[in-house]
């Protein structure tokens, strides 16, 4: 298959995380394509750009150490790709469960020549979405595009296209990498998806923390601040959702009679 040569498959975990390396090991099937562990960033490369305030004034709160490290991991498996021989990647975290056989199809598929930059294989929220194909890839499966904030990094592919359209946009830290990666409005990447997900989450406290939820006290100047950029946001979204048309049909014209029901 066209696609799989050119598809790096990355798992993305903490060096120390041995129970849940074993885990994930535990459930690849020996016919599972190629894949590698990636070791997690425990902090914020030197490359990257964070200030708190300005965070706090756009996120509405401070992105706490394991945030941090997880944006970070990410953005390196970016460069990592931008700087490849690999046309492709996808990028799974170490807590998933995920549907081999049918990830095994999925990088045959060249999703540059389906411009497909982003492809989302599991999602936290059920978002706002349109549909774009169905069927897409096999009978069952749906082509759908998110329009507003699905959260998640446990899975997805990513172009070499996309990677460098997310670097470009990705340096100054202002989100945690989820909330970053579905912006499409800011780096122009769509937030597509196929569905149904063939990878879930296995329930399991994050590694990340759940400090990042707990109360702040802000400055009443940052507050305003933040408001003020949630409704800006809220705006840049909707007129997306509502105007962002072309986007969803240019990709249909491009799958159409690609897939057959």
């Amino acid at each position: 298959m066209p696609g799989q040569g050119k598809t790096k498959i990355w798992v993305v975990s903490l060096a120390n995380a041995a129970q849940r390396r074993e885990q994930f090991a535990r459930a690849v099937p020996g016919d599972a394509a190629a894949w590698e562990f990636f070791d997690a960033h425990t902090q914020l490369a030197p490359s990257l750009l964070h200030d708190s305030g300005a965070t706090r004034a756009t996120h509405g709160r401070t992105l706490r150490g394991g945030e941090l490290g997880c944006y970070s991991s990410h953005y390196a498996l970016w460069q990592w790709l931008v700087d490849s021989d690999y046309e492709q990647m996808v990028v799974l975290e170490d807590d998933v469960y995920v549907d081999w056989p049918f990830l095994n199809f999925l990088i045959g598929h060249d999703f540059s020549k389906l411009n497909i930059a982003y492809l989302r294989l599991f999602a936290k929220i059920p978002s706002r979405w349109r549909y774009v194909a169905s069927p897409f890839l096999d009978r069952y499966r749906h082509l759908i595009r998110y329009t507003g904030y699905a959260l998640g990094t446990q899975a997805y592919v990513l172009t070499k296209e996309g990677a460098a359209r997310l670097l470009q946009h990705g340096k100054q830290v202002r989100y945690p990498i989820d909330v970053f990666m579905d912006r499409y409005w800011d780096h122009g990447v769509p937030n597509l998806a196929i569905y149904p997900f063939p990878v879930l989450e296995n329930f399991q406290p994050s590694s990340i923390g759940q400090s990042r939820f707990e109360q702040e006290a802000i400055p009443l100047a940052i507050r305003m601040q933040f408001k003020f950029a949630k409704i800006f946001a809220k705006l840049r979204m909707w007129q997306a959702h509502c105007f962002g048309s072309g986007v969803t049909r240019t990709l249909r014209q491009n799958l159409h009679g690609r897939f057959s029901g």
